[in-house]
């Protein structure tokens, strides 16, 4: 081989570089010139142990506790340091989700002027959302006002008077109308196999047996299976309206009205049943102190004689 052929071949090759440089990282760079960095990038939601959102100045903390799973294998994630409240897991998957989105998509600079934050509802009206690892704080940011077509979300850093448009519902997500877990009981119906009612005045058992429903305290009775079905799916799927303040005072659960217990394969489900409360009545598990107001139609549906079983 020549010497001008090698130098030819030399020159073929440094063009070659050339030009996957200006393809390749050249191209990606320039792309990326003057595009505001990203903070969302850097959060990795599978490793997120701790969140806090403070809002008018009450804070929101969420504690993810790994060893505490939801029936699909999720971690459940305490809410507030409480007793036994722990957060929707439909709102903490939509939360981690809009993370991940805003990661994903470019964030666009709206304004680089401080007195316009306000604008975005990113004053004293915002979120301040603390996103933590291991009690190492890994993102700090607030959210401001959604977008016009409530795709994205307005949000800024407290140190900087920079708005950005980030694409994820943030203020959705983050926004829910209750942070706490509905559920009162999750199981399968199927398993349950005895009901004990318990009231002031009467206390009466039912049982299934080889497949069909039947009364054995404190007498034998016949039990209508629609009937009977109606009570068990309450008592293994039941979700609260809504939490009310957590102060027994006033409940009437101390009276126990109502004791319900739904008991079978790994299920041991007591409900007990207090006061009215406007359309709403009182109630907890009896392993908890938790309080919930529940729906006038399953409480009724609780309310039973052993002549409204057959």
């Amino acid at each position: 081989m020549n010497r001008k052929t090698l130098i030819l071949g030399g020159v073929l090759i440094v063009l070659i570089a050339l030009a996957y440089l200006y393809q390749g990282p050249l191209r990606e760079w320039q792309n990326n010139l003057g595009k505001p960095k990203n903070f969302f990038t850097k959060i990795d939601t599978s490793k997120i142990n701790k969140m806090e959102i403070i809002s008018a100045g009450q804070t929101v903390t969420l504690a993810k506790q790994d060893d505490i799973l939801t029936g699909s294998g999720i971690a459940k994630w305490k809410y507030n340091n409480s007793k036994d409240f722990y957060a929707d897991p439909v709102a903490m998957a939509e939360i981690l989700s809009s993370l991940d989105r805003a990661g994903q998509e470019d964030l666009e600079l709206v304004s680089n002027n401080s007195e316009r934050k306000n604008e975005f509802e990113l004053d004293d009206s915002g979120l301040n959302v603390k996103i933590y690892l291991n009690d190492k704080t890994v993102a700090d940011f607030i959210i401001g006002a959604q977008s016009g077509d409530y795709s994205g979300s307005y949000v800024s850093v407290l140190e900087s008077p920079a708005v950005y448009l980030a694409k994820a519902d943030l203020r959705g997500a983050f926004t829910p109308e209750e942070w706490r877990d509905l559920t009162i009981f999750s199981s399968a119906k199927e398993k349950i196999n005895k009901i004990r009612f318990q009231y002031p005045n009467r206390e009466f058992t039912v049982e299934l047996k080889e497949g069909k429903w039947s009364g054995v305290l404190p007498e034998k009775f016949a039990v209508d299976e629609a009937k009977i079905g109606k009570i068990a799916q309450i008592m293994a799927n039941l979700a609260a309206v809504e939490i009310p303040e957590q102060n027994f005072t006033g409940t009437g659960l101390e009276k126990h009205l109502i004791i319900i217990e739904a008991t079978g394969e790994a299920i041991d489900n007591i409900l007990m049943i207090g006061d009215k409360r406007d359309d709403l009545y009182y109630a907890k598990r009896g392993q908890s102190d938790n309080i919930y107001l529940i729906n006038k139609a399953d409480r009724d549906e609780l309310d039973k004689w052993i002549w409204q079983l057959k």
